[in-house]
């Protein structure tokens, strides 16, 4: 017997199992595993948080190796310093003591759709958020351009390999040609909008590599008078 106003469990139940099977059958099916996920990280956050993944060792690459992922093949061939490089974007100004280092990278497009070489966006993607120089502060690159005729606005086309200038702006004082660029050569994901967003996209980059670069100094480049022979 049960006490009055009391329902049976099994009718109790039943209710709840009904009610419960409505509201999921209003929740569309793509929903269902970004829920199921949120649950899941609410109760492991609850329990300490997940356990922290070890990052795979930093590979060491030389001048002239090759870093390959899903998205590109970088190639960073040599490094020099200049006293600016207009023609590649990076205009330094001498005035306030300014110099340019700058990069010459071999680049391919692996994926299936253009990429952009560039700087046009406040959060650098493809090859120049590929490339951060880790001893000017982690900065993405200033200045992106192509070696043989000196265009900015670099979309790399899938399969079709590009050499470029990767040009940092820089105090005069922050690298000599005693010193070495230092770059950390980052991989990105690959993610594909859901739900509300569309489309495909690279992003979170992770170091995976890392590399230094011999800096050799070209004064003023290639435009520079050459120096009168002492009599």
């Amino acid at each position: 017997m049960t006490a009055s106003g009391d329902e049976p469990r099994d009718s109790r139940s039943s209710r709840n199992t009904r009610w419960l099977r409505e509201a999921t059958d209003r929740v569309p099916t793509a929903w269902i595993p970004g829920v199921l996920t949120a649950v899941f990280l609410g109760a492991a956050a609850a329990f300490g948080g997940l356990e922290a993944v070890a990052a795979p060792p930093l590979a060491t690459l030389q001048p002239g190796d090759e870093h390959r992922n899903d998205m590109l093949s970088i190639t960073v061939e040599r490094a020099v310093l200049i006293d600016t490089l207009p023609d590649a974007g990076a205009y330094a100004d001498p005035e306030k003591g300014q110099r340019v280092v700058a990069a010459v990278v071999r680049a391919e497009n692996v994926w299936d759709t253009a990429l952009p070489g560039g700087t046009s966006t406040s959060t650098p993607t493809g090859l120049a958020g590929s490339l951060i120089a880790a001893n000017l502060d982690g900065r993405a690159p200033d200045a992106v351009a192509r070696l043989d005729d000196a265009t900015t606005s670099v979309w790399l086309q899938p399969v079709v390999p590009a050499e470029l200038v990767v040009a940092w702006v820089i105090d005069e004082d922050e690298l000599s040609a005693d010193d070495a660029l230092e770059l950390e050569i980052r991989d990105f994901t690959l993610r594909e909008g859901a739900l509300i967003l569309e489309g495909r996209w690279w992003d979170t980059p992770i170091v995976v590599a890392t590399m230094d670069v011999p800096l050799t100094d070209v004064g003023a480049g290639a435009h520079q008078p050459p120096a009168e022979e002492s009599e």
